[in-house]
C-alpha cells in the first residue's frame, strides 16, 4: 500500500469512559509522529467509536478493521474498573520496584504461554463456520458509521482458520471493492504464519511477529506488503538484556525492522502518549 506508515497503531487499548482522553492523546501523538495507519475493530471496544469523532474528514489517515469476531459490547461500568484496574497498577508499578517485578513477570508470563498456545492449537482448528455476506454487509455498515467513512482503506477477516468458505469470502471481499466500500482486503491472524500457509495472494496479511524477521531476505514474494503485530512484545518478553543492547530504545528496535524490511508495517499498541 502506497503512503502507508512504517508504523501503525493497533487501537485494542484505545477505550471511552474514563480513559477517552488518554485514547485522544494517543492518536494525537501517532499524528504529531507522522503516524498515518490505525488498525482497529468491532472487536477492540470504543476504538472504532472514537476513531470516527477524532479523525472525521481526515481523508490521510489510513484505517483497518476487520469483520469475524462478534463485537466486545462492555458495560460503562466495566470500562471504568478496567480503568482504575489498570490505573492502579501503573500507579504501583511506578513506585514500587517489587511491583513492577511482579506485574512484568505476570505479563512476560502470559505474553509466553499465549504465544505456545496459538502455536500448539491453530493447526487442529477445523473450520467450521460460515460467514454470510450479509453478516459481512451488516457489520462493514456498522464499522463504517462508527467511523464516520464511505469506505474503508483495508479489510480483514478476523481469525480466518474458523472459516470453512474462505474462497466465497474472498468474492464477497472482491464485490466490497468493486463497489467502492473497501480498498484492500486481507486476512487478520493472531499467529505467526508459516510455509504451510498458503492464502491467495490477493489477501494482505496481518500476522504476529516472530524472530525469522530477524533475517532479512525470507520474504517469498519481494513485493508482496503485510501488517506485523507483536513486535513490541516480543521485545519486551521475550529478548534478553544482552540482545536488547543491540538497540538504544525500543523504538529504535522498531526502526531497524522497518529499514530491514520496507514491504511491512509493524504495528504498536501504545498504553499512553509517552510510549510514542
Amino acid at each position: 500500500m502506497k503512503n502507508i506508515s512504517k508504523i501503525g497503531i493497533g487501537c485494542h487499548k484505545l477505550q471511552g469512559g474514563f480513559e477517552k482522553k488518554r485514547s485522544y492523546k494517543i492518536i494525537c501523538a501517532a499524528l504529531d509522529k507522522n503516524i498515518n495507519y490505525f488498525d482497529t475493530a468491532p472487536r477492540y471496544g470504543d476504538s472504532e467509536i472514537l476513531l470516527g469523532e477524532f479523525l472525521k474528514g481526515n481523508n490521510e489517515v489510513i484505517i483497518s478493521s476487520k469483520v469475524g469476531l462478534s463485537p466486545l459490547n462492555l458495560s460503562r461500568l466495566q470500562k471504568n474498573q478496567s480503568y482504575f484496574k489498570r490505573e492502579i497498577k501503573l500507579l504501583m508499578k511506578n513506585n514500587f520496584q517489587f511491583a513492577k517485578r511482579y506485574l512484568n513477570n505476570k505479563l512476560k508470563k502470559r505474553y509466553e504461554e499465549s504465544i505456545v498456545n496459538f502455536e500448539l492449537n491453530h493447526e487442529s482448528i477445523k473450520p467450521k463456520l460460515i460467514l454470510k455476506e450479509i453478516e459481512i454487509r451488516n457489520s462493514l455498515t456498522s464499522s463504517l458509521k462508527n467511523l464516520n467513512r464511505n469506505h474503508l482503506d483495508l479489510y480483514f477477516l478476523h481469525e480466518p482458520e474458523q472459516y470453512a468458505n474462505i474462497d466465497e469470502i474472498k468474492g464477497f471481499f472482491t464485490t466490497l471493492k468493486d463497489e467502492g466500500l473497501i480498498r484492500f482486503y486481507g486476512l487478520g491472524f493472531h499467529r505467526s504464519l508459516n510455509d504451510k500457509d498458503n492464502y491467495d495472494e490477493s489477501f494482505i496479511t496481518l500476522s504476529m511477529f516472530n524472530e525469522e524477521l530477524f533475517y532479512k531476505n525470507i520474504d517469498k514474494n519481494k513485493n508482496s506488503f503485510s501488517i506485523i503485530h507483536g513486535a513490541m512484545s516480543y521485545y519486551k518478553f521475550a529478548m534478553n538484556q544482552n540482545e536488547k543492547n543491540n538497540y538504544t530504545s525500543p523504538m529504535d528496535f522498531l526502526d531497524k525492522l522497518t529499514l530491514m524490511h520496507p514491504n511491512k508495517t509493524f504495528l504498536m499498541a501504545p498504553s499512553n502518549e509517552h510510549q510514542l
